[in-house]
């Protein structure tokens, strides 16, 4: 997932950008950074991104913002980055590659576009998490890398983190009208639901938790394993949803991409949180609202996908890639109670 800003219909989640070229790319690699090589264009919601392998210099990520993107976001980005590696170099995050100029980023009109914000970032090699077999060792060992990450963003601040976002799972009651483009109406319904009930059992509880700045995306999509051990997590990508938010939201997030399998819905997640426990404990009242907040990105995914489904046709099966996954969680988490949940997060979460 990427970020939007503002509401749903004049953020950048809802104009297309002007198509990059890769000669458009390798020709900004030559002149901000003298870097020579191939690029190959990278699917992406709403930014224009390439995968650049140089002429002796390492891989790199290009990435070319949407028009509509404020600079202080990508400033976000760059100063968390930097802020990562700076208190647990430890942890495999993209580092910035400056400009000849000694830029972290720069903004350039691309085929006589407005103006978009450039930056150059490390390429993290691996296999992507959800090209990867799952396990349990998986699970747990994610959940310790979101809670480390947590750590290290910790004492971090930025004025960007603020921003309105649209996937912030607490503006989850926003997209209530994007139900409307879930034909299903059984399913439509259930959307419904998830949303009444986190707007009755978690917002009020919301406000009392602990926040600071946070990842926001850990999905399967920005999640790289090592290939020959794909239970060991080998880097985390796209920071372009952070945001200033309850820690336990993070968690759900993560959470949601533990996909259920065999035996209980909430198996997987279980073990994800009990990694994350094993770095950072949670709090009584975080695990209390932990389903509904899972649910509640789950519903957030498909409202928001189902509209840029339609309304970008052309990006309908990159937007969609998830969905079978996605509805078939929200129909096995229908079918518990959220005291039954509750009880089984309590139960098998534990970090020993």
């Amino acid at each position: 997932m990427s970020r939007a800003v503002h509401d749903a219909s004049g953020d950048t989640l809802a104009e297309n950008a002007p198509d990059v070229s890769t000669a458009d790319a390798l020709a900004i690699l030559r002149k901000h950074y003298d870097l020579a090589g191939t690029a190959q264009p990278l699917p992406g919601e709403r930014d224009h991104n390439f995968h650049v392998r140089t002429d002796g210099e390492g891989e790199f990520v290009l990435k070319i913002s949407h028009p509509a993107e404020d600079a202080g976001f990508t400033d976000f980005q760059n100063k968390a980055l930097d802020h990562i590696r700076l208190v647990d170099p430890t942890l495999p995050v993209p580092f910035v590659r400056k400009s000849l100029q000694g830029a972290a980023q720069f903004a350039v009109s691309v085929d006589g576009s407005a103006p978009r914000m450039i930056r150059l970032v490390t390429y993290l090699p691996g296999q992507l998490l959800a090209r990867s077999p799952v396990s349990a060792a998986q699970d747990r060992n994610l959940g310790i890398f979101l809670a480390r990450l947590g750590r290290a963003l910790r004492g971090f601040f930025h004025p960007a983190a603020g921003s309105d976002l649209l996937w912030d799972i607490r503006k989850i009651a926003k997209t209530r009208p994007m139900m409307a483009h879930i034909a299903d109406p059984r399913r439509r319904a259930m959307v419904e639901r998830v949303i009444d009930a986190f707007e009755e059992h978690a917002a009020p509880v919301i406000p009392k938790l602990r926040a600071q700045i946070v990842h926001n995306d850990m999905n399967s999509y920005n999640v790289v394993m090592e290939a020959s051990r794909p239970e060991v997590v080998s880097g985390i990508l796209d920071f372009g949803d952070m945001i200033h938010s309850p820690l336990i939201c993070d968690l759900a997030i993560g959470a949601v991409y533990r996909w259920p399998a065999e035996g209980h819905p909430l198996a997987p997640a279980s073990r994800f949180v009990a990694g994350y426990q094993s770095v950072q404990p949670l709090e009584v009242e975080e695990i209390g609202i932990l389903f509904h907040l899972i649910r509640a990105r789950l519903a957030l995914i498909v409202n928001i996908a189902s509209w840029q489904a339609e309304r970008f046709p052309a990006k309908r099966d990159y937007v969609l890639r998830l969905a079978t996954e996605v509805w078939t969680s929200l129909e096995r988490l229908d079918e518990l109670s959220s005291r039954e949940a509750t009880r089984y997060l309590l139960d098998h979460s534990n970090p020993e």
